[in-house]
Parts: C-alpha cells; structure tokens; sequence
C-alpha cells in the first residue's frame, strides 16, 4: 500500500507525523518495558509499543516522490 506520505497536513508533512506517532510509540513500549522488568506484568503495553514502532517504520521506509523537492 502506497500513498502520498510527502503531503501536508496541518503544519507538518504527513512524514513528520508519522515521526512523532513512531515517538509516543517508543514511549509506550519503553513503559511497558519497565513493567515487565519491575512487576513482570505489562507484557501488553509493551507488544503494543513494539507493533506500533514496526508499523511506523515501514511507512516511513517509503522512499520520496518527488525527488525535486529534496
């Protein structure tokens, strides 16, 4: 599945996004993390946090369009 990742939406390019999605991801896997290696629960919050990190990855591995632009 492609799309125009380069487009803007708001303020930023739905690139940028995606980059900040891929932050409060690594945040929620870090937590979930720290549960596993504190109480050795959060096994959830952390497969949640690796998916969503995955996921953002292979979006942003799409290379540009518009190679002009760069």
């Amino acid at each position: 599945m492609r799309f125009d990742i380069d487009r803007k939406v708001g303020g930023m390019r739905i690139r940028g996004w995606i980059l900040v999605v891929n932050f409060i991801f690594n945040a929620i896997a870090m937590y979930g993390l720290s549960r596993v290696m504190v109480q050795g629960t959060g096994w959830p919050v952390l497969t949640a946090g690796v998916l969503g990190t995955v996921v953002c990855l292979y979006f942003l591995t799409q290379p540009s369009e518009k190679i002009d632009d760069q």
